[in-house]
């Protein structure tokens, strides 16, 4: 028995006002867009500079970052290595043991997915702070202007899913102005 019987035919690929997938403006097959849109843990790279100017003031800032979709908003949107954004950017920070990202603020909502380990999510606004902590499968949206900082509080290295709820988002708003003045002298890429 047909639950939904109809005379229509209908087309593959789906079509949204007559129109096929476009990526980036480029029509294209399903196929080709969909080449586009993997991005292989083995392709990422470690990338421990990002990260350089924080780690020249505090080496317990130092981490890695892997991009996976856009740049984030640690450097330039001219990623080339990445999923071209839409709609978020998404990346992995490992932090070691004991190291941390410094105080920031982002002008969109910022996500952070505990995939290991342990760590304490300072979050401070108007005067008043919140400590969360958050373990493995943990998830914590900080909404936008909110200042926070991460610590990892675990035993083992600290991966972090990071996404930014922007394509293209400004750089991190730290607290601390040797932070702002190195970051405004330090060109993205």
């Amino acid at each position: 028995m047909l639950l939904h019987e109809t005379t229509e035919s209908i087309a593959w690929p789906p079509q949204v006002d007559g129109r096929r997938p476009i990526y980036y403006g480029v029509a294209m097959s399903l196929s080709e867009m969909m080449k586009k849109r993997v991005a292989r843990y083995a392709d990422r790279r470690d990338d421990w500079t990002v990260f350089g100017f924080e780690t020249a003031i505090d080496p317990t800032y130092a981490r890695s970052q892997r991009r996976y979709i856009g740049a984030s908003g640690s450097v330039g949107h001219q990623e080339t290595n990445s999923v071209a954004p839409a709609a978020f950017t998404m990346s992995l920070q490992t932090m070691p043991v004991g190291n941390k990202i410094p105080i920031h603020c982002h002008e969109t909502e910022e996500t952070f997915f505990i995939l290991d380990g342990e760590c304490l999510v300072n979050v401070y606004h108007e005067g008043e702070t919140v400590a969360v902590t958050l373990g493995k499968w943990d998830l914590l949206s900080v909404p936008p202007f909110v200042y926070h900082d991460i610590h990892n509080t675990g035993a083992v290295p600290c991966p972090v899913q990071t996404l930014l709820c922007k394509p293209q988002p400004d750089r991190p708003h730290y607290q601390d102005e040797r932070l702002l003045r190195i970051q405004a002298e330090t060109p993205t890429t």
